[in-house]
């Protein structure tokens, strides 16, 4: 007897809380920038089917993973019907976000400057403009509907022209080229549920080296031009929550391509990648993070090796594209740990590990253990979440060589997380 009033007494209170009721309607409070049928065409809950907690909850957190709301709440309400009414509480941020970044290393300098619509047609599209100066002068402009309203599908668009200053690594020659890249990429996802998707793409490119010191690399061109295609594909697995400053979860992405270059079999490729993140929250500040990328290619023996260590990239502090090769293993590893919340910032103070070694062209896979080949580095930083840009993040890093005794210290700033 006790057991049914037990059972009663939890029943009314479910339903006195809107749960197992039929819903009769769902706003979106707040959402002023933001397409209302579009937010309707994400989430599970719908009109006329019944409520339930594990839903709701999963459907708060695919607001929040939107990466588009500084807050996400909920009301739920029984009318006068006997039925519910359920009110997402969306508290939205300025969406034309700005893309500025400058670090360096002791003879080396990147400026990245633009801007990027985050939330274009108030569908969590893409629409940016983006500035780099690194050697030489770069612009891209790239659109992105990562879901459509279907749940399936998504699509993405980019136009680019990349210039810098590349060293080739010739035997034991190490060559300096002005470098241009213009391309055009186009690409389609489709999605399996609201975490796993599938991605399929191409890409035309061309591609002009010009050699700009006295090298002897062997050849008596001093200037290549390339026609290049791309065929790609990659899957993602996207596990990791977002908590405002903080994430929890994982994810894991494989990414492969075929690179066909006309009239040069050692410039074409063929080249896959995995990438693991894992986020962890310790204690009510604390945030860990970690990743690792494995990659292998075409072991061609050829100074357009496509893997690369490089400070801006994979290992802070390394230095300025200082190895190419042909397969590679890195890992990441950070801290995060919230000293200060104010009204319009976020305060965390970082540290960090980036360990970082390359296949050479033409080696076998083992060379890419050996002792001369290690790269550790570690280093402290800074980072400052505004709160009045959504995902603006100020980066501040500081690292050095851990191994071996040397004392050179490599300083970067920019926006965004590393990884």
């Amino acid at each position: 007897m006790i057991r049914f009033l037990v059972f009663i007494g939890l029943s009314i209170s479910h339903f006195s809380n809107g749960y197992g009721q039929i819903l009769e309607t769902i706003r979106f409070e707040g959402a002023t920038k933001t397409d209302p049928s579009y937010l309707s065409a994400l989430v599970d809950c719908k009109v006329g089917e019944q409520l339930d907690s594990a839903t709701l909850a999963k459907d708060l957190q695919t607001l929040k993973n939107l990466n588009l709301f500084f807050s996400v709440d909920h009301s739920l309400k029984i009318n006068e019907t006997g039925k519910a009414d359920l009110t997402f509480i969306i508290e939205e941020a300025v969406y034309l976000y700005p893309i500025i970044s400058i670090s360096g290393f002791k003879d080396q300098f990147k400026f990245q400057a633009g801007a990027n619509q985050i939330n274009f047609l108030g569908r969590a599209q893409s629409l940016g403009i983006l500035y780099q100066y690194y050697d030489r002068h770069s612009l891209s402009v790239f659109y992105t509907a990562p879901k459509h309203a279907n749940r399936k599908t998504g699509h993405e668009l980019a136009l680019a022209k990349y210039s810098t200053v590349e060293p080739l690594y010739f035997q034991d020659t190490v060559s300096s080229f002005n470098f241009d890249n213009y391309s055009v990429s186009l690409g389609g996802f489709y999605w399996l549920g609201n975490r796993l998707r599938l991605g399929l793409g191409g890409m035309y490119m061309w591609e002009k080296y010009e050699q700009i010191d006295n090298a002897d690399i062997g050849y008596q061109d001093k200037e290549f031009n390339f026609n290049k295609y791309q065929v790609r594909f990659r899957t993602d697995y996207e596990g990791i929550n977002q908590h405002y400053e903080f994430r929890e979860g994982t994810s894991l992405s494989f990414f492969s391509e075929m690179i066909q270059t006309e009239g040069v079999p050692e410039a074409s490729f063929f080249k896959a990648t995995t990438r693991f993140k894992y986020f962890k929250r310790l204690g009510k500040n604390g945030n860990l993070g970690l990743q690792n990328q494995l990659g292998i290619s075409t072991n061609n023996d050829s100074p357009f090796a496509p893997f690369v260590l490089d400070g801006f990239i994979n290992v802070r502090g390394i230095g300025n594209r200082v190895e190419r090769g042909t397969a590679e293993f890195i890992i990441n590893a950070e801290y995060l740990h919230t000293v200060l919340k104010k009204k319009y910032f976020i305060a965390q103070l970082a540290a960090f590990s980036d360990y970082g070694a390359l296949r050479s062209p033409g080696a076998s896979i083992g060379s890419i253990f050996q002792e001369q080949k290690t790269n550790l580095y570690a280093g402290i930083g800074l980072r400052l979440h505004s709160r009045f840009i959504y995902k603006t993040i100020f980066r501040l890093d500081l690292s050095t060589k851990v191994i071996q005794n040397d004392k050179k210290m490599a300083f970067t700033f920019g926006l965004g997380q590393f990884f």
